[in-house]
């Protein structure tokens, strides 16, 4: 498939040469002592916590990292590749807020973040378990972690999201994975999970970003290196700024990665979007939030690395009509552009605030939608039906022919939600709305919820370990 190219090859090429000048001029900065260390050592210069990167140096360590690897599940048939031209949709991220059309908008709980783990193991399109895909509350900050991970991988055999919180988080999710997927050297050659990573905008990176990203490359551990400027804000108000603004952010912690350990997989991870002048918020359902899309995809091609953008995005509080063209927007330039791993694929409100369960049905279908698209078409005589056609001649139908019957479950993409059906037969059904659709779903999903198998000695040490953390 031929994907959505935003700018030309000279104009990458000019936002390249731009990002180099900026970080061999203005510079970085890096509270982290270990890591300024590490690039000093590297032939950076240093200047208080501000770290200037020598172009060539940028360069090199990127061209390091691997073009596509692959996250290995506890079901190999769901291990997932990253890169190339394979997309892969994991749900939303980070939200400290839930929204059902039962209890509106509330903190989210322990109880919501297993659900959404068990919504995303039921998914068909959804190819990793998420992270944080809800901020569990009501239980102590120093156990959210361990509880996190401990249920992604109970409550599901797909790949998932470790910790982007700092070392300590890192070194534990690492130590948690151990037990259910082998020793360090066996999770190298075959990662199980990926984490996210994130710059401290304008041009910086945080003790707990720098920690984190050098315990996970000792580790061999993929990880997304993740910028989101944000226009007008924290990055220039054009959109080729804020784009040198993330590039540059990008680079730096690649590089950081690289110098730790060569050949660390990493994706290039950027969520730039742009501020809603008018309030002073950050607006991820503007435009500006595909533009940067489609651009990342571009700059990740560039550097020959996965790439990471979009997602089913939307500053709507609530799930309706621009919470639908919103993300739909977000998730097709994605699809697209060539995107190879699509964070928030499912359930995000408010700008990342909050998690929705209807929301996060109804973007399911949208990514079964993409993902139909994106899987393209190859012209063969049977598919042309030139012999069809022939036997149906002038105002025949297709429904009865064998040709129809042979191929509409692979030609044709078949809704989970959507409502096809004639006025008076939706009518006669309750005249529901997708919204009432998605939560008699999602609840009926969660009803027949059966949790996947796991080796009895391994659930074992692992019941152990997250005992052992919750009498802390």
């Amino acid at each position: 498939m031929r994907f959505f190219e935003y700018f030309s090859t000279p104009q990458l090429e000019q936002i390249h040469e731009a990002t180099l000048t900026v970080m061999e001029t203005a510079g970085l900065t890096f509270s982290y002592e270990p890591a300024r260390d590490l690039f000093a050592r590297a032939g950076c210069k240093i200047e208080g916590q501000t770290v200037f990167f020598p172009g060539k140096l940028v360069e090199e360590q990127i061209k390091k990292a691997p073009s596509q690897f692959t996250l290995y599940a506890r079901n190999p048939e769901k291990n997932v590749i990253i890169g190339g031209d394979h997309i892969a949709f994991m749900p939303c991220y980070g939200a400290p807020f839930v929204f059902d059309m039962d209890r509106g908008r509330r903190k989210g709980t322990l109880e919501d973040f297993n659900n959404f783990a068990k919504l995303a193991y039921e998914s068909p399109y959804m190819d990793i378990t998420g992270g944080m895909m809800t901020e569990p509350n009501d239980i102590p900050i120093a156990h959210r972690n361990a509880e996190r991970i401990y249920s992604s991988m109970v409550l599901s055999d797909k790949p998932f999201m470790g910790a982007g919180t700092g070392a300590a988080d890192a070194r534990q999710t690492i130590e948690m994975a151990s037990l259910v997927f082998g020793s360090r050297k066996e999770m190298e050659q075959k990662p199980p999970f990926i984490s996210i990573l994130c710059s401290l905008t304008p041009l910086g990176y945080d003790d707990n970003m720098c920690g984190g990203i050098m315990e996970y490359a000792r580790a061999g551990m993929p990880q997304l290196i993740s910028s989101l400027a944000i226009a007008g804000a924290t990055s220039p108000v054009t959109m080729e700024g804020t784009l040198v603004v993330q590039n540059a952010e990008i680079l730096a912690g690649i590089t950081l990665s690289q110098l730790v350990r060569e050949g660390t997989p990493v994706v290039f991870a950027g969520s730039s979007s742009s501020t809603a002048m008018r309030y002073g918020t950050l607006s991820i359902g503007a435009p500006e939030m595909a533009i940067n899309t489609a651009a990342t995809a571009q700059m990740g091609r560039f550097y020959n690395l996965p790439v990471r953008g979009g997602g089913a995005l939307t500053d709507s509080k609530t799930v309706d009509s621009q919470a639908a063209y919103e993300s739909m927007m977000s998730m097709m330039m994605a699809t697209m552009s060539g995107i190879n791993f699509v964070l928030h694929s499912a359930g995000i409100l408010e700008g990342y605030i909050t998690a929705s369960y209807e929301k996060f049905i109804i973007d399911n279908e949208i990514c079964g939608m993409c993902k139909r698209i994106l899987r393209g078409e190859d012209i063969t005589a049977e598919k042309l039906a030139v012999d069809a056609i022939r036997q149906v001649g002038p105002g025949g139908e297709y429904l009865t022919h064998m040709h129809t019957f042979e191929h509409f479950k692979q030609a044709l993409y078949t809704p989970l939600m959507e409502e096809r059906d004639n006025f008076t037969s939706w009518k006669s059904k309750g005249s529901l709305t997708m919204e009432q659709r998605a939560n008699a779903r999602y609840k009926k999903i969660l009803e027949n919820y059966e949790e996947p198998g796991m080796d009895k000695d391994i659930r074992k040490d692992l019941d152990a370990y997250i005992n052992s953390v919750r009498n802390t």
